[in-house]
């Protein structure tokens, strides 16, 4: 492939997510730059220019130019503009385009005559791009279904399985990488925790239980690597944790809190994906499991509770942290939050990752509270450091089935600050920036099986950065974290690609229990019946009404049922 003489022009990459299809191309790019630079007088070695691009992000007009319906003016599009730039580079240095998205015939098929030997690009308005010997093409995509013979007879195409790259690679890379410093023992423990556990916890996942957003097994460890770097970090920022008992007389201790920390990370990693139905089978498992028998979870089950760095790591059941709800007549019903077990320790968890700049999924059935327990958060996260909160600025997006990619690009943009050309970032001295997506899976499925509002939030969040729509040259995003919430697939909503989810770390809210529902809706009636003075007697009634709307609530569900 990257060989200057009798070889394709073209190379394709298919596999399903995770299989390691971006890794292996951009190590070969700097393995031969770094090869190049160190001297080596093989020309097969020389400098290469990766440029990256989601063909299904953007229209085919704004892939390879268009002409303007009333003005008959030509608008050049970004694969022409980074073609034509390399064509005119007339240096030895290598120029890698990758499209990276979904195969299809509307736009693939345009690429036939650069892929044979003609090497040149033909543009609807007469001009023709001739492509030099130093520029490759690199397909990435899950299949080529959507593929002609006529694109695939002019292509190499290479499979990346599931088993080409498997989790433990990617662990042992973040663990020494992040704790090195800490000496070799520390390194090996951890990985021993690792190693003990993950392929019993992934076994049991994909025999038992069940999911309702498929995951992939690297997206779970590296989900878990994130919190347990967040737990981590967090704790000795805080001053819980200190670093120094890793090389002294008190080792034994430091190792126990890694001890907690990692089993409470499995527990939402491995465990967090399942729908609530599976969780006390794998509650079962896990408290018998080897590795966690002798941990005291200190609560009915092992979602119960977290470890406490101030308390030297033991767990701590969450309803001690649970806040306490106060009614504000002045504000509308629906910002109203009354604080319950799941809304505690679903914002703890979403908190951890975002002070990581880690990404998180919420699903569960409709009316799990998904989007009224990131919307709390973020609300609360606004505030300044010095009021406890982390200067956060976050951007609201809600999907439907007519959702486009540029209306989405433009919100995005409108409500980031340009710190320079080629750089966004939250404006002001905020520190993060948090783009919510409310019902990701809503926007409708393209005749080939795309969806564009899709393919553009994975390029954002897979390379951090957006192509400017006008002007067609590559912006960074700094200091983000992406949050999606949905229902799963049916009842209008879509399945969504998995080399989009498996950047996530994915979660499952459960449906709440008619106690927690009873105790949600009293608090509040009881507090606006206290606010607005009514009487005793009336106070007393609150009770008796919540419970009997929920009983006709349950009624109109059983009997009631929803007809296409």
């Amino acid at each position: 492939f990257y060989d200057t003489t009798n070889v394709r022009f073209g190379v394709c990459l298919v596999g399903p997510a995770t299989g390691g299809k971006t890794m292996a191309y951009r190590i070969l790019a700097q393995t031969m730059t770094s090869l190049h630079e160190a001297g080596s007088e093989d020309e097969t070695f020389g400098i290469v220019h990766l440029h990256r691009m989601n063909p299904k992000s953007i229209t085919m007009g704004e892939l390879y130019g268009e002409f303007n319906e009333l003005t008959a003016e030509w608008t050049d599009g970004l694969a022409s503009t980074i073609m034509r730039a390399q064509a005119r580079d007339e240096t030895d240095e290598r120029q890698w385009v990758s499209f990276d998205g979904p195969v299809d015939t509307l736009w693939i098929e345009s690429l036939n005559t650069v892929l044979d030997d003609n090497m040149t690009l033909c543009l609807a308005n007469g001009e023709r791009i001739k492509l030099r010997p130093q520029m490759r093409i690199i397909f990435e995509c899950n299949d080529l279904e959507q593929a002609s013979p006529a694109t695939v007879s002019r292509i190499g195409v290479v499979y990346y399985s599931l088993e080409t790259v498997r989790w433990l690679p990617c662990v042992q890379t973040w663990c020494h990488r992040t704790f090195d410093r800490l000496g070799p023992s520390f390194v090996e423990h951890l990985l021993g925790q690792f190693k003990s556990s993950i392929d019993d916890g992934l076994a049991f996942l994909r025999k038992k239980l069940k999911e309702p957003i498929a995951t992939m097994d690297i997206q779970l460890t590296n989900s878990l690597c994130t919190l347990f770097t967040s737990l981590w970090t967090g704790g000795v920022s805080d001053g819980h944790i200190d670093e120094s008992l890793a090389a002294g007389p008190d080792e034994a201790d430091l190792l126990k809190i890694v001890d907690q920390l990692f089993a409470f990370s499995f527990m939402w990693t491995i465990g967090g994906s399942c729908n609530e139905d599976s969780r006390q089978q794998f509650d079962a498992w896990a408290s018998s499991h080897d590795l966690f028998r002798d941990i005291n979870f200190n609560g009915p089950d092992v979602y119960a509770s977290f470890p406490d760095l101030a308390n030297g790591g033991k767990f701590t059941p969450w309803s001690t942290i649970v806040p306490s709800f106060e009614y504000n007549k002045d504000a509308s019903f629906f910002d109203l939050v009354v604080p319950t077990l799941d809304t505690t320790r679903f914002s703890f968890l979403l908190q951890r990752q975002l002070e990581v700049f880690g990404n998180v999924f919420f699903t569960g059935v409709t009316g799990t509270g998904k989007t009224v327990i990131v919307s709390d958060l973020l609300n609360r996260m606004k505030a300044p450091e010095d009021e406890g909160g982390m200067d956060l600025h976050d951007i609201s997006l809600n999907f439907s089935a007519q959702t486009i990619s540029l209306q989405i690009q433009m919100t995005i943009e409108e409500k980031l600050e340009k710190k320079k050309k080629t750089l966004l970032g939250p404006p002001g001295a905020k520190k993060i920036v948090c783009i919510f997506v409310d019902d990701v899976n809503m926007p409708a499925v393209e005749e080939y099986g795309a969806q564009p509002p899709i393919e553009l939030l994975r390029q954002i969040v897979g390379e951090r950065g957006i192509y400017d729509r006008t002007k067609l040259y590559w912006r960074d995003i700094d200091k983000m974290a992406m949050v999606l919430a949905s229902a799963p697939p049916g009842g209008g909503r879509n399945e969504i690609t998995q080399r989009f989810s498996s950047q996530f770390h994915t979660l499952c809210i459960p449906s709440a229990a008619e106690e927690v529902l009873e105790s949600i809706f009293k608090t509040m009636l009881s507090g606006f019946l206290e606010a607005y003075r009514f009487s005793a007697a009336t106070q007393d009634l609150s009770a008796k009404a919540v419970k009997a709307t929920i009983e006709v609530y349950h009624a109109v569900a059983a009997n009631l049922r929803p007809t296409p």
